[in-house]
């Protein structure tokens, strides 16, 4: 009978969800929110320019930093390892003539202004050895809903510093969900590609049909837990994978509703078993 009311409360939320949809009457958006260190935990990183950043995570680690930096955190950088370059910006500072709005007199200003960049060696924390660093939790003040379902499937939820990335990922070879929002529709978004990969292993990258089930079940989920300004992102995502087209959009969902409809039960049986229960 449990179930059964399950089933029921599902199917009222897809049919909830896909008539607001049709009809684009989406409550009003909540803003996305990305994690940044606690007090105490930043690292220099967590100040540098989106580029800066990128340029870090293509050097292949998630921490780099200047040599006396790393002195400072009582490491010591390796014999041999190679520095990679940030740029950081040449600055001087300029008075300019502007015109106060509210009486009309021009008064005098001043302002910094970027004559150029610089290039600033920085090693990665892989070419260093010394002191282990601090570890900083990152955890939610209080974790989602369902969040002991990605426990009972054997995943590892981690929440990270947003670093310019895409806001959640899912790493099937290391049973991982990565967060790097506290948003509880990120963590719906990727605990529906984790539970998904159980029905059929999902192709690398981000492909049209996974991303459009793994969306749909978290706008469901957030449905379901009342968790309110989520679906406008939801739905700009699905349309985002569609074309853009509301209808087309409308249209990709009903072709892979059973699987939405698969991975909610799935989760749902999880929810309402022992974690050695599951498969």
């Amino acid at each position: 009978m449990a179930v059964k009311l399950e089933e029921s409360k599902v199917k009222q939320a897809v049919n909830s969800l896909l008539a607001m949809f049709q009809s684009g009457e989406l409550p009003e958006k909540a803003a996305r929110t990305f994690i940044n260190a606690r007090a105490g935990y930043g690292k220099p990183s967590d100040k540098w320019s989106l580029g800066n950043r990128l340029l870090m995570l293509i050097a292949g680690t998630e921490d780099a930093r200047g040599y006396q930096q790393w002195r400072e955190a009582g490491r010591q950088v390796k014999k041999g390892a190679r520095a990679f370059y940030i740029l950081a910006p040449m600055t001087r500072k300029v008075i300019q003539k502007v015109i106060d709005p509210e009486t009309g007199e021009e008064k005098q200003e001043e302002k910094i202004i970027v004559t150029g960049f610089r290039g600033v060696p920085v090693f990665r924390y892989e070419d260093t050895e010394g002191e282990p660093l601090p570890q900083a939790d990152y955890s939610p003040p209080e974790l989602p809903p369902l969040y002991e379902v990605a426990r009972r499937f054997g995943l590892e939820v981690k929440y990270q510093p947003f670093a310019g990335q895409a806001v959640g990922a899912f790493r099937p070879g290391q049973k991982q969900v990565i967060l790097y929002s506290h948003d509880v529709d990120v963590f719906f978004h990727e605990l529906a590609h984790a539970v998904h990969n159980t029905i059929r292993p999902l192709k690398g990258g981000q492909h049209q049909d996974q991303e459009i089930i793994a969306e749909t079940v978290a706008c469901v989920l957030c449905e379901l837990y009342g968790a309110k300004g989520y679906l406008w992102h939801g739905w700009e995502y699905i349309k985002h994978y569609a074309g853009r087209d509301p209808k087309a959009a409308l249209k990709a969902i009903m072709a892979v509703l059973s699987e939405v409809e698969e991975v909610l039960e799935r989760i749902f049986n999880a929810a309402g078993m022992a974690a050695d229960k599951v498969a």
